[in-house]
């Protein structure tokens, strides 16, 4: 059995290269507010700007920033559904960050991010997986023709050229079941 080299050892050990979440920073809620104040003033809707927020602050990696963010998106409502739509919104928009983050980032702020919400809204979360394998095929192949297109098949000759199951999966597990809607 080999056994790692000490440069090896040294950049695994690197406090760069922990996977550990970040605290909130102490005035993230002001950063928070003055987006959603600037997305209100210019007539930007709520999921635009939660969404955008939610995804930066995952690629953070702060859990507590989410649980902020969460916090002042829903404290105005007072509408229990409102806030389940809230959370869930969130959810998605930090899967959909997989593709950025990486899976084991996308794992710890996901989890803290549940734990987090009051116990009404974990319970009335969704539990039922929304992803369907012929949708998601079509969804990625439509955002890659518009992204690509008119170039998009020689593209995905090209991909295919490195690895046959590249573009394939390119399209399928990224652009359809991350990237699209």
């Amino acid at each position: 059995m080999s056994k790692l080299s000490p440069s090896l050892k040294a950049l695994i050990s690197a406090p760069y290269a922990r996977p550990n979440t970040l605290p909130a920073p102490p005035k993230i809620r002001s950063v928070y507010e003055r987006l959603r104040q600037e997305a209100s003033a210019k007539n930007v809707g709520t999921p635009a700007w939660l969404t955008l927020s939610t995804a930066t602050t995952m690629t953070m990696n702060s859990p507590g920033g989410l649980t902020e963010l969460y916090k002042l998106a829903t404290e105005a409502s007072g509408d229990r559904e409102e806030a389940v739509r809230t959370a869930e919104l969130m959810r998605e928009a930090g899967l959909k960050c997989i593709g950025f983050n990486g899976v084991p980032r996308t794992i710890n702020c996901l989890g803290a991010f549940r734990a987090s919400l009051p116990s009404e809204i974990i319970s009335s979360l969704s539990t039922k997986p929304t992803r369907n394998i012929d949708a998601i095929r079509a969804r990625g192949a439509s955002l890659w023709k518009s992204i690509y297109h008119p170039f998009d098949r020689k593209l995905f000759a090209k991909l295919a050229e490195s690895h046959p199951d590249l573009p394939t999966f390119i399209v399928d597990h990224e652009y359809g079941a991350l990237f699209a809607d």
